[in-house]
């Protein structure tokens, strides 16, 4: 029984350890489930920029026909 007595400090030593490593890799996961939420939102933001920039450049350039081509004629 000795030896028993001896083996049970030991396993709930590693068990300590096996949990708070099992602590830190949940907040490690959480941690980085949050910076991939936050990039998601960075990409749809970028995205939506992006979109509303070349909606805007389309707009112009249909607005403005032929101004473009009498500005090369006179540069020519």
């Amino acid at each position: 029984m000795n030896e028993e007595n001896l083996d049970q400090p030991t396993l709930a030593g590693k068990a300590a350890k096996i949990n708070g490593a099992l602590a830190a890799i949940e907040r490690q996961l959480a941690e980085r489930d949050e910076k991939i939420a936050d990039l998601e939102q960075r990409l749809e933001d970028q995205e939506y920029s992006v979109r509303r920039v070349l909606d805007m450049l389309i707009e112009w350039l249909e607005e403005e026909p032929g101004q473009g081509d009498d500005q090369e004629r006179e540069a020519a």
